[in-house]
């Protein structure tokens, strides 16, 4: 290599390592790995491809992910949504305050558009590498990415407790990208089939909020329109040594409230207030919906954020899911938001002070993910 190409990969490994968080030393071993990883553009799907036996280092989990006992007795809470509205909208708050987590039936989503999304996901990340690599980028560069997400370093000096990468690939759109909000760039194959789960989960996206914000006693029109911009579409591909491995380390959403498809391989699992973790099973015909900090804090802590993670079940079968965020169209990372008002009470007083989405995201980014202690500092003390 040539010292300009040198001087420019050193720096370009340099601005890397910073926006990451990873490490604060130059030349530490884990952040050039994780660097050289990124640059291969190959993602996790590369290593199944090369035919690895073991979980490489920068995969691996420092203990092995543990379930509750108590996870033969959890039912997640669930809702038939052609149930007459002042039901659902008490079944639905119930939900929301007790586990933070439901399911959704009779959501008017075709199983067919739910099923065609899924497979595009999984035939998207098991296309030729030289189809998949243009779209690699660890940073947001448009409305379509491509990446091996990695777990943010914590940035306060708390121990580290997991892997520097989950083993999960995953495709990212944005529906907001004023340079591509018709997302031309997605490939052709997958672009119909996402785009029709998109309008239809945003149809129900909209209910849900609806019969959130009706369970709260405000109107469903209270936090004006919510959309959502933001997709993620994962695919946990078969690991050779699923014990060793996260698919998704502990947290909760920042936003109003998540809708999530799956397929029937399972992983997903939630915290339950004893601290102890349970598998979410995959049930056919459903959608899950999960409570988010953003919902957490204007509920004035009426609703739970549901802290969950995803472990690897199979050696042999890829995972696939999708997560649809939404939030109020108008939220900007400037504007503040707080508890709602008809919400304080002389018997029920703030439980948080206002903040922007701006410094909760911070917040996040400081504790290495969203945590259970992530809203802390915006907690009001109450005498």
């Amino acid at each position: 290599m040539d010292p300009a190409t040198a001087c420019a990969s050193h720096q370009k490994r340099k601005r890397y390592v910073g926006q990451q968080g990873i490490a604060s030393v130059d030349d530490d071993d884990a952040a050039l790995a994780v660097f050289r990883f990124h640059e291969s553009r190959g993602g996790v799907r590369a290593l199944v491809e090369s035919g690895v036996t073991t979980v490489p280092p920068l995969f691996l989990a420092p203990t092995t992910p543990a379930v509750s006992s108590a996870a033969m007795n959890f039912v997640v809470p669930s809702v038939d949504l052609s149930l007459p509205r002042s039901d659902a909208v008490a079944l639905v708050r119930a939900a929301a305050r007790s586990s933070g987590i439901f399911q959704v039936t009779n959501h008017g989503v075709p199983a067919a558009t739910v099923d065609s999304a899924l497979s595009v996901v999984r035939a998207f990340n098991e296309q030729p590498f030289a189809a998949r690599s243009p779209f690699y980028s660890v940073s947001p560069i448009g409305a379509v990415t491509y990446a091996t997400i990695p777990i943010p370093r914590p940035r306060d000096g708390q121990p580290v407790t997991t892997p520097l990468l989950s083993w999960r690939d995953s495709l990212i759109l944005r529906f907001d990208h004023p340079g591509d909000p018709d997302l031309r760039n997605l490939p052709a194959a997958c672009r119909d089939s996402l785009l029709e789960y998109h309008r239809s989960l945003t149809r129900l996206g909209k209910e849900i909020a609806g019969l959130l914000l009706e369970g709260l006693g405000v109107g469903a029109e209270r936090l004006e329109q919510i959309d959502g911009f933001l997709m993620q579409c994962h695919c946990h591909p078969p690991c050779p040594e699923p014990e060793r491995a996260l698919g998704s380390r502990e947290h909760t959403d920042g936003d109003l409230f998540t809708v999530v498809s799956q397929d029937g391989v399972g992983g997903l699992q939630v915290r339950l207030d004893s601290g102890e973790w349970v598998d979410v099973a995959p049930v056919a015909g459903t959608l899950l919906v999960n409570i988010g900090d953003f919902l957490k804090v204007v509920s004035n802590d009426e609703y739970k954020s549901v802290e969950h993670r995803v472990v690897i079940k199979s050696a042999q079968e890829p995972r696939v899911s999708i997560a649809l965020f939404f939030n109020p169209a108008e939220h900007g990372r400037s504007d503040f938001f707080g508890p709602l008002p008809e919400l304080v009470t002389e018997e029920k007083p703030a439980r948080y002070r206002s903040l922007s989405w701006q410094q909760m995201l911070n917040n996040r980014i400081a504790l290495g993910h969203a945590k259970p202690s992530a809203l802390d500092q915006f907690r009001v003390t109450l005498n």
